[in-house]
């Protein structure tokens, strides 16, 4: 149980602690990262949640997968701004 709330709950904890070192990415890149972050970290933790909430044992092994993926996505999301924001300095 612990172990499944720590994954449903780090990305978004995690996404709320990266508000303040994101003000040091370019405007554009920080609007989007704030969107694009959000809808990732808050629509999938939603979306497991209910996979894990009313669709049985199966829908539980499903968003334990689901809740990785958006993991992944957000891993992937993130350093793609952060080169980016590289690039775009140059």
């Amino acid at each position: 149980m612990l172990i499944a709330t720590l994954i449903l709950l780090m990305p978004v904890v995690v996404y709320l602690a990266t508000f303040v070192p994101a003000r040091r990415l370019k405007t554009s890149l920080r609007k989007l990262y704030r969107l694009i972050g959000a809808v990732l970290v808050i629509g999938g933790g939603t979306t497991s949640y209910y996979l894990a909430a009313y669709t049985g044992d199966q829908g539980g092994i499903a968003a334990f997968y689901f809740q990785l993926l958006v993991i992944d996505v957000y891993v992937l999301f993130s350093v793609g701004i952060l080169i980016a924001n590289v690039l775009l300095n140059r």
